[in-house]
């Protein structure tokens, strides 16, 4: 069988032409691929996150107006005038204690881990319990240094200690809140405990510096609850802000 010569097409363009047209939209291979984005479309980088110095310095001001708001209401306050006539023992369970637990909450909950998950989840469950009952604890075994008449009743002044602390932990809890968004990329829940337990237990430590209340349900109630709701309010709130 012969093939005839005048039966070829003479170019490319013939041939195109015969194919149907449901074949036009594929796009030829061989034109110029499309140009790039102008650097005015492209996406500015900082404007998809936030740089790390500016983390950073958000999260030292949130620390150091946490530490500025418990000193002005201490200076306000006043320190308990009885702190010299306490046993170190005491002194050192009440106060030195539960700012330690606090500090160490702090930086176990930031501690990225190796790789940057955070800490062993056992190790900040059981921190995350240990603080806040640690304070109870404390509170309700220390003995009494000596017998309280509390003025006007014991009810109304637990409950005012109680006002205060919640809201001497209010604002460190915001502030945390706020600069640490999308910093836990696991546990957020415990990590999250962890920095509610910090802020009350600075609160409670706080609290046990100013108030001369030496009654253990007075400090075990007025004192240690807002340490618990702290803790609960950042664990089940607080948590969601501070999750990616």
């Amino acid at each position: 069988m012969s093939i005839d010569p005048d039966a070829i097409p003479a170019d490319f363009n013939e041939i195109r032409d015969a194919i149907p047209a449901d074949f036009n939209d594929i796009p030829d291979p061989m034109e110029a691929p499309p140009a790039p984005l102008s650097p005015a479309r492209m996406p500015r980088l900082d404007t998809l996150s936030t740089p790390r110095a500016s983390t950073r310095n958000r999260r030292v001001a949130a620390v150091a107006l946490s530490l500025g708001w418990f000193a002005v209401h201490l200076a306000v306050y006043g320190i308990r005038q009885d702190l010299r006539d306490l046993s170190p023992v005491y002194v050192a369970a009440q106060v030195l204690l539960p700012f330690a637990f606090a500090v160490t909450a702090f930086v176990v909950a930031l501690n990225p881990g190796k790789l940057g998950l955070g800490a062993n989840i056992g190790s900040m469950l059981l921190l995350s319990l240990l603080g806040p009952a640690s304070f109870l604890m404390v509170a309700l075994g220390a003995p009494e240094p000596h017998v309280e008449n509390a003025p006007g009743g014991f009810w109304l002044g637990t409950l005012v200690c109680l006002d205060i602390t919640l809201a001497w932990a209010a604002v460190p809890l915001l502030g945390a809140a706020l600069t640490l968004g999308r910093a836990f990329p696991a546990s957020a829940r415990y990590r999250s405990a962890l920095v509610g337990a910090a802020c009350g237990l600075f609160s409670g430590a706080v609290m046990n510096l100013h108030c001369p209340a030496v009654n253990r349900y007075h400090i075990a109630i007025g004192h240690g609850v807002p340490v618990i709701v702290a803790t609960l309010v950042a664990a089940l709130v607080a948590s969601r802000w501070l999750r990616i």
